[in-house]
């Protein structure tokens, strides 16, 4: 009589224990989102805002004014008592891999560079930085610290992405895994750095003239979600400023992730970019920039170990470069245009379950930084398209653009880490695919890529008066 009593205890004790976890379960996933992206409403405020935003943007047009201006970010790792606000820190981890490797050294210094632009007193600042993404702490540190004399929407920032640089500026579980606890003395310092950055470069400011190009460097870079079948972004970008006493500033733009440089380093470096900038000024140009440009599901395709890799696919891709840019033809008047979005965005359908489940919204918004604000930003000047998106886009998607801008005589630039991270934007084939990017990385459903692309169609036909 006894043991038929604790045996239905027993069964009492399992049956609630497997209620809870079921319960647990529901509770803590979701199915995924397949609602079509036009029928929501973030989608419809989204649009809304870019149609307010074009309404109220003007076109000015004249003579150009361009400055330029670098900063060293490398910091320095002492052993006694750190001074953060010199950039002397006891030990500082690389971001990038997510394996807490502490810089012991410097294998190539890394840097911040910046070019400021003025066309009838309409100012617009490029920003880039040999870092693997240029974080929101950072961008609001900057913000704050201009003194309202610069805009949010008059910056444009960008990133190298290379993998060897410092972490620590990301908080909340996703940022940290990557890039080491989140230490704000490490992101005031990197701010404090910017915001000298981009006043050096308005007070060099002279009369310029600007041209840009493209050339294809097809053996440099590769489809790394299905191989060679894959679709591939091959096209260097460049963009080139000269001042009138023959200062020159150049940006390169190109699609293949900066990870030629492993997990076995442990030491700062520009990988690939740092070649591709040195490279260029160690002939004949003042400043070389480097922005990343559709690197989602595109690798690099080099040759070489180590560090040798990453020299022969920065100075290849900057020899393409010398050769395109000996055949630009420069303007002195210049038309522009520019529009900020401030975009909306799904719920987080991030960490994969099953095929159908990921974890709740609420769950997964533990574990990523809040955004308070996320930039979709767009310039045009001349014949040159540029627009610059807080995520890592596919090259795929950025081949379909790119293909319909030229068709209608635009040339252009697509650049990743605005200050914000949207994670991987990878066409809606591959999102049920087994691999890294769509499953690990992308954080939004299925139908995310092409929400962004619709609004990345819609801002290039504002910016050019056009329908692609």
């Amino acid at each position: 009589m006894r043991t038929k009593k604790w045996h239905r205890r027993a069964m009492g004790i399992m049956g609630a224990l497997a209620l809870g976890v079921l319960l647990i379960f529901y509770t803590s996933t979701s199915t995924i989102d397949t609602t079509p992206y036009f029928e929501t409403s973030y989608y419809r405020n989204t649009i809304k805002k870019m149609d307010d935003t074009f309404k109220n943007t003007m076109q000015v047009k004249g003579g150009l004014l361009a400055g330029f201006a670098r900063i060293n970010i490398t910091p320095h790792t002492v052993n006694d008592v750190p001074e953060p606000s010199k950039g002397k820190f006891n030990a500082l981890k690389l971001a990038g891999f997510g394996d807490g490797k502490i810089a012991v050294g410097v294998h190539d210094s890394i840097f911040a560079k910046a070019i400021a632009l003025e066309v009838n007193g309409k100012e617009i600042i490029f920003i880039s930085a040999d870092l693997l993404s240029i974080p929101e702490t950072v961008v609001a540190h900057v913000t704050a610290n201009l003194g309202g004399d610069l805009s949010r929407e008059q910056l444009f920032f960008g990133a190298t992405h290379t993998h060897s640089s410092i972490g620590h500026c990301i908080p909340g579980f996703v940022g940290e895994s990557f890039g080491g606890d989140f230490r704000p003395e490490v992101v005031a310092w990197l701010g404090d750095a910017f915001v000298k950055l981009i006043l050096k470069a308005r007070k060099d400011k002279k009369i310029a003239r600007f041209s840009s190009g493209t050339i294809r460097t097809p053996n440099l870079v590769r489809n790394r979600i299905i191989g060679e079948t894959g679709r591939v972004n091959d096209r260097l970008s460049l963009v080139s400023f000269e001042q009138e006493s023959g200062k020159k500033a150049v940006v390169g733009i190109f699609a293949a992730h900066a990870t030629t440089i492993g997990s076995w380093n442990n030491t700062y470096s520009g990988d690939y970019p740092g070649y591709f900038q040195r490279n260029l000024e160690g002939k004949g140009i003042d400043l070389a920039l480097f922005f990343a440009g559709t690197v989602g599901s595109h690798s690099h395709n080099g040759k070489g170990e180590k560090f040798d890799r990453a020299r022969y696919v920065g100075e290849t891709l900057a020899d393409s470069a010398h050769i395109r840019l000996k055949t630009m033809q420069h303007d002195s008047i210049i038309t522009m245009i520019s529009a900020t979005i401030a975009l909306e965005v799904p719920e987080l359908q991030a960490v994969y379950v099953t095929d159908r489940l990921r974890l709740s919204p609420f769950l997964a918004g533990k574990l990523m930084p809040k955004m308070k604000s996320i930039h979709l930003q767009g310039i045009r000047l001349n014949d040159l398209v540029w627009i610059t998106m807080p995520y890592e886009l596919s090259g795929e998607y950025g081949i379909d653009l790119k293909n319909a801008l030229a068709v209608e005589g635009y040339k252009s630039a697509l650049t990743s880490f605005n200050g914000q991270y949207l994670g991987y934007i990878v066409p809606q084939k591959y999102y049920y695919f087994k691999h890294y990017e769509p499953r690990l990385m992308g954080w939004y459903g299925p139908t995310m890529g092409d929400y962004l692309m619709e609004l990345k169609f819609r801002l290039a036909n504002g910016l050019t008066g056009t329908k692609l």
